[in-house]
C-alpha cells in the first residue's frame, strides 16, 4: 500500500513537472511567447530564408540530439548518482522526456531565427562599425589585442585554443541546453531559459544590427586596405588555424551568393562565442566552486580565443559579459522569485547537486 502510495505521489509531481513546462505558470508562458514571437518573426519577413535553415538543421539535430543527449545524461548520472547511474539515466528520461521536448523544439525555432537574422543583418543595416572597434580596442589596450595575444601563446599550444573555440564551445551550448531540459529544478530551469533566450535576441539579433561589424578577419576585405594583414599572415602561418581559414571562406562564400547556408551570417559585435559561455559559466557557478571555475575558465578561454583567432575585437567579448551579466542579474531578481512561487514542492525526486 505504501509502495503504491509513493509511486502515486511520485507520478502526481511528474505531472505537475510536466503540466509547468508546457508553460502553464506565468513565467512559462511569457518564455513561450517571447521565443515563438521571435522565431515568428523571423519567419514573416524572411519566409525563404527561414524554412530552408530550418530544413538544413534539422538533419544535424536529428543526427547530433541522441549523441548529445547520451553522453550528458551520463556525465548527469556520473556527477550525481555514480552509485546507480544507468537507473538514473532510465528514470531522467522517463519522468522528463515529454517537458524536455517543448524546450528543444523552442530552441531549434529559435537557433534557425537567429541565423536568419544573422544573415540579414548588412541588408537591413550595412557594416559600419569595424573601424571604430578596432580603434576602441587600439585605445583599450595600447595595441591591436590579437599581437599580444599571439606573442603570449606559442603555435604549440594554441591548438588547445582553436580545439575549446570551434567543438570545444559548440559541446558546452548544446550540452548545457539539454542539461537544463532534463534538470529536475523547474525555477532555476525557468531563470536559465530566459537568460538564454534575452541573451540570444538582444546580443545576437539586436545589438548584432545595431552595431553591425565583420570583424578582424574580414575587416580588410569589406573595408579595404590592410589594417588587419599582419593577422591574416599570422594565421597563414599557424598550422592548426585551418578550420578558421575553411570556415572564413565558407562565410565569405555564402555571404557573395546571397544563400542562406548552415550556420551562416557574418557578425561580430557582440560575441555570441563569449555571451554564451559567460551565462553558462554564471549557471555552473551555482553548482559549487569546482563547477565555477571550470566555467569561469572556459569562459576566460573562449574570451581570449575570440581575439586569438581573429574573430573578434576584444570589446566584443567585453560588452557580451555585461549584457549577459545583466540578463543573470535581472533573471534572478525577477523571473527566479515568480517561478519559485509556482513550482514550490513540484521538483522530481532526483538528485540535485550540492554547491561546495
Amino acid at each position: 500500500m505504501n509502495a503504491h502510495t509513493g509511486q502515486r505521489d511520485r507520478d502526481r509531481r511528474s505531472l505537475a513537472v510536466i503540466d509547468l513546462d508546457i508553460a502553464v505558470t506565468r513565467s512559462g508562458w511569457l518564455l513561450t511567447a517571447l521565443c515563438l514571437a521571435y522565431a515568428l518573426t523571423a519567419l514573416s519577413l524572411q519566409p525563404d530564408r527561414y524554412l530552408h535553415l530550418a530544413q538544413s538543421y534539422t538533419e544535424p539535430f536529428v543526427f547530433f540530439l541522441p549523441t548529445l543527449l547520451a553522453a550528458g545524461l551520463g556525465v548527469m548520472a556520473l556527477t550525481f548518482a555514480r552509485h546507480g547511474p544507468t537507473r538514473f539515466m532510465l528514470d531522467m528520461l522517463r519522468q522528463r522526456w515529454l517537458g524536455a521536448a517543448p524546450v528543444i523544439l523552442l530552441s531549434f525555432l529559435c537557433i534557425t531565427a537567429f541565423t536568419t537574422f544573422k544573415i540579414a543583418i548588412p541588408e537591413i543595416v550595412p557594416f559600419y562599425a569595424d573601424r571604430m572597434l578596432a580603434e576602441l580596442d587600439l585605445g583599450l589596450h595600447g595595441a591591436d589585442p590579437w599581437t599580444w595575444a599571439h606573442r603570449v601563446v606559442p603555435e604549440r599550444i594554441s591548438a588547445i585554443i582553436f580545439i575549446g573555440y570551434g567543438y570545444g564551445w559548440h559541446l558546452q551550448w548544446f550540452g548545457t541546453l539539454l542539461f537544463v531540459a532534463f534538470w529536475n529544478n523547474p525555477a532555476a530551469r525557468l531563470r536559465y531559459l530566459w537568460a538564454l533566450a534575452l541573451t540570444t535576441i538582444l546580443c545576437g539579433t539586436v545589438l548584432a544590427m545595431a552595431l553591425s561589424s565583420t570583424g578582424p578577419i574580414f575587416h580588410d576585405q569589406f573595408y579595404g586596405g590592410d589594417r588587419f594583414a599582419a593577422l591574416q599572415t599570422a594565421l597563414a602561418r599557424n598550422s592548426y588555424a585551418a578550420p578558421v581559414h575553411m570556415y572564413a571562406s565558407y562565410l565569405l562564400t555564402a555571404y557573395t551568393s546571397g544563400r542562406p547556408e548552415l550556420g551562416g551570417g557574418i557578425s561580430a559585435m557582440p560575441s555570441m562565442h563569449v555571451a554564451f559561455v559567460t551565462l553558462n559559466a554564471f549557471f555552473l557557478t551555482g553548482f559549487g566552486r569546482r563547477w565555477a571555475v571550470a566555467g569561469w575558465s572556459f569562459a576566460a578561454l573562449i574570451l581570449f580565443g575570440s581575439v586569438y583567432t581573429g574573430w573578434h575585437y576584444a570589446v566584443d567579448g567585453y560588452l557580451s559579459i555585461l549584457v549577459v551579466s545583466a540578463i543573470w542579474y535581472l533573471t534572478g531578481r525577477f523571473v527566479l522569485p515568480q517561478a519559485s512561487r509556482d513550482t514550490v514542492g513540484t521538483d522530481l525526486p532526483l538528485p540535485e547537486p550540492v554547491s561546495q
